[in-house]
């Protein structure tokens, strides 16, 4: 969809090994993407995770334990990102919880220390027009079932 839409190149970066068949994508594994980050500051237009930073710093995947491994995620896309840049972030939003090593989810404790370096600019979850994130709308969530947690899209724009 992005190099439909004009995107020169895609890289998408993982712990396992991933096999492309297209020129204009490529596999970097993160660990070795960390090792030489020097070459990539500043130098992404847009990042999308779904689905992957709340598991960061727990060990599932053979990433170092790090209780702070998904902040440091965050930090490390903040880096790698141009100024203005965008950052599409999917993760479960729920009660803050750190379900063993499987995930993490985040609530009013830990969401705002995730945005830390960024500007919100919208947030998206079951409908087409974003909604406001505001109290409500955790409690919406939150009151169904405590321990029930939902993807929400948050649009983040690199204040650096």
């Amino acid at each position: 969809m992005c190099l439909a839409n004009g995107a020169s190149k895609i890289v998408t970066i993982d712990y396992q090994p991933i096999k492309i068949g297209h020129e204009n994508i490529i596999y970097l594994n993160a660990f070795d993407f960390v090792k030489r980050r020097n070459l990539y500051f500043n130098s992404f237009d847009f990042v999308a995770s779904f689905s992957s930073i709340e598991h960061s710093g727990l060990g599932r995947y053979d990433d170092p334990i790090d209780p702070i491994g998904d902040i440091r995620e965050m930090q490390k896309i903040s880096c790698i990102l141009k100024p203005g840049g965008l950052f599409f972030l999917g993760i479960p939003v729920g009660q803050d919880d750190v379900g063993i090593n499987c995930h993490r989810t985040y609530g009013r404790i830990r969401l705002p220390l995730m945005f830390a370096g960024f500007k919100l600019l919208d947030v998206f979850y079951l409908e087409p027009n974003p909604l406001e994130l505001n109290v409500e709308v955790f409690e919406k969530v939150t009151n169904k079932n405590p321990l029930n947690s939902t993807q929400f899209v948050f649009v983040l724009k690199n204040d650096e």
